[in-house]
């Protein structure tokens, strides 16, 4: 009975792990002369687990940027028939991903794809012309 009890609360622990925010960072390098010009930036977001977040991204000189995540995973079903049984699986595939960050004098917009563990690659870019190749 007691093994029942311990199986159930790390059970419990898992899931609620599973939906918390846990906090990350992206490795961000420039890519042009503009964005060596500004300077280094950070990003980071709270890896949800529902394919959203909040994102920051602090620039140089300090301002900060916010805006929300989003991945549009993509799905594919599968079925087999044999005789009368039949079997059916939903499989679930890396996706786009793209936010706008806003800023009281900054706007950066961020694509890339993303997999289904979270990791992913893309770009950033201001307004300006100021690129950055991030990865998370």
């Amino acid at each position: 009975m007691r093994l029942h009890a311990v199986i159930r609360g790390a059970v419990g622990f898992a899931a609620l792990m599973a939906l918390c925010g846990c906090a990350d960072t992206a490795d961000v390098f420039p890519k042009n002369e503009a964005a060596h010009r500004l300077g280094p930036v950070k990003i980071s977001f709270d890896r949800t687990g529902i394919g959203r977040g909040p994102v920051t991204i602090t620039m140089s000189d300090g301002e900060v940027l916010t805006g929300e995540y989003r991945v549009a995973f993509g799905t594919s079903v599968g079925m087999a028939f044999s005789g009368a049984q039949s079997a059916s699986a939903l499989v679930i595939t890396d996706g786009p991903v793209q936010f706008v960050a806003t800023g009281p004098k900054t706007q950066m917009l961020c694509r890339g794809t993303s997999t289904t563990m979270g990791h992913g690659n893309g770009e950033c870019q201001t307004y300006d012309g100021a690129v950055w190749v991030i990865s998370w």
